[in-house]
C-alpha cells in the first residue's frame, strides 16, 4: 500500500476583495489539504498591492498552467475592465469538460458575470439569469435558504450527521441580504437549495445549483452571505 499526501490546487478569481472573497480565501488558506492561489483584478485602480505568496499578478497563461488547478472559483468578474478574455473562458470550459476539474460561479451585485454568458462558459452555467435585474436583489431584512429534496440527500449540503439535524442547521444559519437574479435552473441542472420566500412564474428561485459538464462539475452559489456563517464559530 502506497500512502501519499495530496493537496487540492484551487484558483480564486475575483474583482474586489468583498467579504465573501475574504471569508473563502481565509478558510481555504487554513485548510492543510488545500493549496490556494488568488487573483484580484481591482478594476479602476492603477496601482494595487502585491499581497502575499498566495496571490498572482495575472491569469494563468495557457492550458499547461491552468491545468494545475482542481477547482476554480469565479467571483464577480467578467470580460470588461481588462479582466477575463474570451480565450481564458474557453480554456476554463475545457478544464472542466476534459480534465474533470470543478468550476464554482459566485456572482456579485455588480453583475459582471453577465458578460461571461457571451462566452463559451454560457454552456456551463447552471441557471438562467434575469438580464433586467443585473445587480441582483438586496433587502434590509435577511433571507434564508430552503433545501430541496435533492439538497437534503446531497453530500454538498450535509452540515450534520442526520437529515433532521442537517435541516435544523440550515434553518439556523445567518441569513443573506443579497441574492443573484436567477430565474430558473437550466435543463440538466440539480437545484440543492432555493430562496425560502421569493418565487416567480417558474417557482422558487434557485440559489444553489450544480450540473455535470463533460467530465467535470459546476456549482452556482447565488448569494454572497456565506461569510456570515462563521457567527458563533
Amino acid at each position: 500500500i502506497s500512502i501519499r499526501e495530496e493537496k487540492l490546487k484551487v484558483l480564486v478569481v475575483e474583482s474586489y476583495p468583498r467579504w465573501e472573497y475574504r471569508y473563502l480565501r481565509n478558510a481555504l488558506s487554513r485548510d492543510p489539504g488545500v493549496d490556494v492561489v488568488c487573483l484580484l483584478f481591482h478594476p479602476g485602480l492603477s496601482k494595487v498591492g502585491g499581497g502575499n505568496k498566495d496571490y498572482i499578478q495575472k491569469f494563468p497563461e495557457g492550458l499547461d498552467e491552468l491545468a494545475k488547478f482542481d477547482v476554480v472559483f469565479l467571483g464577480d468578474v467578467g470580460l470588461d475592465d481588462n479582466q477575463l478574455t474570451e480565450e481564458q473562458c474557453r480554456l476554463l470550459k475545457g478544464l472542466v469538460e476534459h480534465q474533470a476539474s470543478g468550476l464554482v460561479f459566485m456572482p456579485g451585485w455588480q453583475g459582471r458575470q453577465f458578460s461571461l454568458l457571451d462566452t463559451e462558459l454560457d454552456d456551463l452555467y447552471p441557471v438562467t439569469l434575469d438580464d433586467s435585474q443585473i445587480g441582483g436583489w438586496g433587502s434590509r431584512t435577511p433571507s434564508h435558504f430552503e433545501l430541496t429534496e435533492l439538497g437534503r440527500r446531497s453530500l454538498l449540503t450535509k452540515l450534520a450527521d442526520t437529515q433532521e439535524d442537517n435541516i435544523q442547521v440550515w434553518e439556523g444559519l445567518p441569513g443573506f441580504q443579497w441574492y443573484a437574479p436567477a430565474l430558473r435552473a437550466r435543463a440538466g441542472s440539480e437545484v440543492l437549495a432555493v430562496h425560502k420566500d421569493a418565487v416567480n412564474e417558474y417557482g422558487r428561485l434557485p440559489l444553489l445549483a450544480t450540473r455535470t459538464y463533460g467530465a467535470g462539475k459546476v456549482l452556482f452559489m447565488g448569494t454572497d452571505g456565506a461569510w456570515r456563517w462563521r457567527k458563533g464559530v
